[in-house]
């Protein structure tokens, strides 16, 4: 998938001589650079009456001229601080065809009586950025068009400010214990010498971090049939330390919403095995719409997170201190296991979950 990044590099508006603040005015615009000594060289409007500056910002989006818009009323000046926020936070667009050049501005004294200075200096470098899903899968048999989907996000929030002189922010809890997991589990059903009847769908997410954009993207490609024959999507996300609730234990977010994590605790006592799934316990982080789950969820999927670390209390979360050497590989080990004996029921077509509700 092809994303766009926006590096603002000159952003700088002057009216009358007189500098404006940034927060004051907002450089609405795809292009590179806008650069202009001269008033007339700029249209000036303001946002008509009745209109809000979103209903006005869909009628300029069509023009190419460079147009300077007045900002005067307290909800329009709500409005123009909401699409700075936006922008502010919106690391990656989806497309940068269109050529509007607006400049909104919450207009200085001086300019209501008269403008006839301005110099607008604004620059940005538009990067082209790929992103890929990675995903192979296993064909079933006699359920062959019904998917169990087992992921992770691989990609974690990159270069920090530096800690002793690190400023990599490695993500080995997050989320390169959820690959590893998905990883060993397509290993072994790939090995194991018995056919299963539904198809595995192995997948790791990309841009998970800023905004889920890897599953969305998955989950919006795929047609209405496809949608319904995903028979559950266990996303994988930071195993790499015990639960609060002790070891060999993982939570599922959005427990009660289907009843996969039931199935799949019913399935690793009934093998007899010393591990166990339970409820996510951090209700107010709102886990089960922050990872990749939340975009096949959305579709009525049974799409819930499997996680083990406490993450309320822990420090090292989105930190360059988020190392190899702070995980507990055998808790790794022990999830792995058993989100296998959890969902092999299901993968043989013997256990089919309920729909989120």
């Amino acid at each position: 998938m092809t994303k766009y990044q926006k590096v603002v590099q000159n952003n700088n508006l002057v009216i009358n001589k007189e500098n404006i603040a940034s927060d004051q005015f907002f450089v609405d615009t795809n292009l590179e650079q806008i650069y202009s000594k001269k008033a007339k060289e700029l249209q000036v409007k303001d946002i008509p009456s009745g209109k809000s500056l979103n209903e006005f910002r869909e009628e300029l989006l069509k023009e190419t001229a460079v147009t300077m818009v007045w900002v005067r009323s307290d909800q329009h000046k709500k409005e123009l601080a909401m699409l700075q926020f936006k922008s502010a936070n919106q690391k990656y667009v989806e497309d940068v065809s269109s050529k509007q050049a607006i400049i909104w501005v919450v207009p200085p004294a001086s300019a209501l009586s008269k403008f006839k200075k301005v110099l607008v200096d604004f620059k940005q470098e538009v990067k082209k950025v790929e992103m890929r899903n990675v995903m192979a899968k296993l064909e079933g048999t006699s359920k062959a068009k019904e998917v169990v989907m087992i992921g992770a996000h691989h990609d974690h929030i990159g270069i920090l400010d530096a800690v002793q002189e690190d400023s990599i922010a490695n993500g080995a809890d997050d989320n390169a214990s959820g690959v590893s997991a998905v990883i060993q589990i397509a290993e072994y059903f790939a090995k194991r010498r018995r056919a299963y009847a539904r198809t595995i769908l192995f997948t790791t997410f990309t841009a998970e971090e800023i905004g889920l954009v890897g599953s969305k993207y998955m989950a919006e490609q795929m047609s209405d049939e496809e949608l319904k024959n995903i028979v559950a999507l266990i996303n994988i996300e930071m195993i790499g330390k015990p639960s609060a609730n002790g070891k060999r234990k993982a939570y599922i977010t959005g427990y009660n919403k289907s009843n996969l994590g039931r199935l799949m605790q019913k399935n690793v006592r009934k093998a007899k095995v010393k591990f166990s799934f339970f409820e996510d316990p951090y209700p107010d982080l709102q886990l089960f719409m922050r990872s990749d789950n939340a975009s096949f969820a959305a579709k009525g999927i049974p799409a819930h997170t499997v996680s083990s670390t406490d993450i309320d209390f822990d420090s090292y979360y989105h930190t360059v201190n988020d190392e190899m050497n702070s995980l507990d590989f055998q808790n790794i080990v022990e999830v792995t296991k058993g989100i296998i004996i959890g969902i092999e029921p299901i993968v043989s077509g013997r256990d089919t979950p309920s729909r989120i509700r």
